[in-house]
């Protein structure tokens, strides 16, 4: 009888000290998973804003493109002062609006063709921020499932020493 409670005892001790140790392994796994799971949102609202938005409506490029139409009205400004004194044809005028809108449609152009570059820029520092996201959160995982599993074992091995 007392060898069965000096056995029990211990394996009583063992059980209830697992049973706290994996409560607190699963509630601070429970806020990493939280804390892992709150970033990646984040990291994936800015992927879709920045890989999804329109391109045009980036600061830099409206900048861009309103410099230009700046400079082309201010052309045109010039160059209708001038027709009026040298007696320039209205044809003239067109033509050389014409050649306006062809070089901002280029310029246009040339920021969409740029668009690829960037998308394709874009997915790669997403895919390297999340491979580092889960390169950081790894070992939390890792240190959790060792901790179940070596709970598991000890009270096993508890168990086992109980029937020997």
């Amino acid at each position: 009888m007392l060898d069965l409670i000096s056995t029990v005892l211990p394996f009583l001790g063992s059980l209830w000290l697992s049973r706290n140790e994996r409560e607190q392994s699963q509630q601070a796994f429970q806020e990493q998973q939280n804390r892992y799971q709150q970033d990646l949102s984040q990291l994936n609202t800015l992927f879709n804003r920045t890989y999804y938005g329109n391109l045009l409506d980036r600061s830099d490029v409206r900048g861009l493109l309103g410099n230009l139409r700046n400079q082309m009205m201010e052309t045109t400004q010039e160059l209708k002062n001038q027709a009026s004194v040298t007696g320039a044809t209205p044809e003239l005028i067109t033509a050389v609006q014409k050649a306006q809108n062809q070089a901002y449609g280029n310029a246009v152009g040339q920021v969409a063709q740029q668009a690829t570059s960037w998308k394709e820029n874009t997915l790669q520092n997403y895919l390297s921020a999340r491979r580092a996201l889960e390169e950081f959160y790894r070992p939390v995982k890792s240190n959790y499932m060792g901790n179940i599993l070596g709970n598991t074992f000890s009270t096993f091995n508890s168990l086992k020493s109980l029937f020997q």
